[in-house]
């Protein structure tokens, strides 16, 4: 979930240059947060809660943890079919600030959470292609999924995460289809600082699905 897309980038520096008193640390929210009695996190002007993993706050995002995608380009990339959401907690590369100005330009960005897959499964993978859909540029679409441009991974992060709707599936093999997914298994502080800010808000998330058993055949 660390790595951002260029083009969210370039567009994120451009939204935040004209809007930069709202996506910094309010003075108030700095001095609260050096006293023994604060929050773990600063929270910016907007209402961002700024984490070591992003930002954290509710808005209008796509998702991607569950997409399908297709079979990759000879640019390395993949287009991914991935869920819009309105109004809920999610985990973001750029302030609640500017992902608001890319929505209001008829584009939006991926990002993380839990809130959609509390039906979902998981299956821990160590082989396969996945697409990296955190950060990636998205276009809604009328029937209210998104089309998300997502690089599709070269580099293996040893574990990684893929959810399924059934642990008995044709797409439950880590190498049975390509799919947005997080490499959530191992040590990362991302997932942790987002449970944690959005507890800091007042509110909870649910956590990862429920693993699915690991696979014996060749294609876990």
């Amino acid at each position: 979930m660390r790595r951002l897309s260029l083009a969210v980038a370039v567009l994120a520096l451009l939204t935040l240059s004209a809007c930069s008193s709202a996506s910094e640390p309010t003075e108030a929210a700095s001095e609260t947060a050096s006293s023994s009695t604060s929050p773990a996190f600063p929270v910016a002007g907007d209402g961002s809660i700024i984490t070591g993993g992003g930002y954290v706050f509710k808005g209008d995002f796509a998702i991607c943890n569950k997409a399908k995608c297709a079979v990759p380009g000879a640019d390395g990339t993949t287009q991914c079919t991935c869920d819009l959401l309105t109004d809920e907690w999610t985990l973001s590369p750029i302030p609640k600030n500017a992902l608001d100005t890319l929505n209001s330009r008829g584009t939006t960005v991926s990002t993380f959470t839990t809130v959609n897959v509390t039906q979902a499964r998981s299956v821990k993978c160590q082989v396969g292609q996945w697409a990296d859909c955190y950060g990636a540029l998205c276009t809604p679409n009328p029937d209210g999924t998104a089309t998300c441009t997502c690089p599709v991974s070269t580099e293996n992060p040893v574990e990684w995460m893929k959810y399924v709707d059934s642990c008995t599936g044709p797409d439950v093999g880590c190498s049975a289809d390509l799919q947005s997914v997080a490499p959530l298994f191992k040590v990362d502080p991302s997932l942790q600082d987002f449970t944690a800010a959005v507890r800091q808000a007042g509110d909870t998330i649910p956590g990862i699905p429920m693993a699915c058993p690991v696979p014996t055949d060749s294609t876990s």
